[in-house]
């Protein structure tokens, strides 16, 4: 190489730091994947834990529709007693002798 001399020493720090290099490298590699594999772990039970609240909140709005049904239900059953009431009012209103037009119900 044009009489150019390279020092052992030189080759051999550069060649230490290539070898210091690859281990620290390879030792964060090391790290991630460790990091990835309980992220990933952690990750799974948070979606089995937000299926089972989801399956929770899902079981509590049916109940709670079911008990709106059931009152809607009551409350139509009370409005059909409450029109056959007024309806048998008013045929009796109607039996009635009628009463003068200039008379208010106030």
């Amino acid at each position: 190489m044009n009489g150019m001399k390279f020092n052992a020493a030189l080759i051999f720090a550069v060649l230490l730091q290539a070898i210091g290099l690859v281990w620290y490298v390879s030792k964060i590699d090391s790290k991630v994947n460790i990091l990835y594999e309980k992220y990933a772990e952690d990750n799974k039970t948070e979606v089995v834990e937000n299926q089972v609240r989801m399956k929770l909140d899902i079981e509590n709005l049916l109940k709670d529709v079911n008990e709106i049904k059931e009152e809607l239900k009551k409350a139509n059953n009370k409005d059909k007693k409450i029109m056959k009431q007024h309806n048998q009012i008013f045929k009796l209103l109607k039996k009635k002798k009628k009463v003068d037009s200039n008379y208010s119900y106030e």
